[in-house]
């Protein structure tokens, strides 16, 4: 294969295709958040579920920046390609689970996102579990950036966190303590990388 056609490199062309992928996902973000604001009338907003998708979107935009010093592998093997699209797929069922979908509701009937939330948390923290665990075993794959043993004590963390919201999937009190770990942990995993 050449390394180089016309002054495009094979890399360029894989990382382009990942970041058409990466938009379409941030756009789902954009588009749920869109469709509650629409909606509004027909909507009785719930604060958790809002701070979890800012979470999820969060933890997406951190997934995009890390995988920069990753990109020179997705060259290496098909198999490092369809590797790096795991979680953007994750992600994709992350927001099609955190957003109701709206044409399928019924006219003039109140979606409730505190009821809508709490129906599919057993999903939702069960992927953000799988997420998290992905995030590991990468590190391991791809040579990773900043404080690798930190950020994998908070990944481990966010696991063992997101397995207890899936199994008290319906405990509000655990799942607001959860959402204030969860975002201290967020920041925490910030500081360790290299800025």
């Amino acid at each position: 294969m050449p390394k180089i056609i016309e002054g495009f490199t094979h890399t360029e062309y894989l990382t382009v295709f990942s970041a058409i992928i990466f938009g379409y996902v941030g756009a789902e973000y954009f588009q749920g958040w869109g469709a509650l604001l629409r909606n509004r009338r027909m909507v009785k907003a719930y604060w958790q579920h809002t701070l979890w998708t800012i979470f999820a979107f969060t933890l997406f935009i951190q997934n995009w920046w890390g995988i920069w010093p990753r990109t020179k592998l997705i060259n290496e093997s098909i198999f490092y390609f369809f590797y790096s699209l795991v979680p953007i797929f994750l992600f994709y069922i992350i927001s099609v689970i955190l957003f109701p979908d709206f044409r399928s509701i019924e006219k003039n009937t109140t979606t409730d996102m505190k009821e809508y939330f709490y129906s599919n948390t057993r999903y939702l923290f069960g992927l953000f579990a799988l997420y998290f665990v992905f995030t590991i075993v990468s590190s391991f794959v791809y040579p990773d950036i900043g404080n690798v043993f930190v950020q994998n004590l908070i990944r481990a963390f966010g696991v063992a966190l997101a397995i207890g919201a899936a199994y008290f999937h319906q405990n509000k009190i655990i799942h607001t303590i959860f959402l204030i770990i969860g975002y201290a942990a967020l920041v925490r995993f910030f500081l360790a990388l290299p800025s």
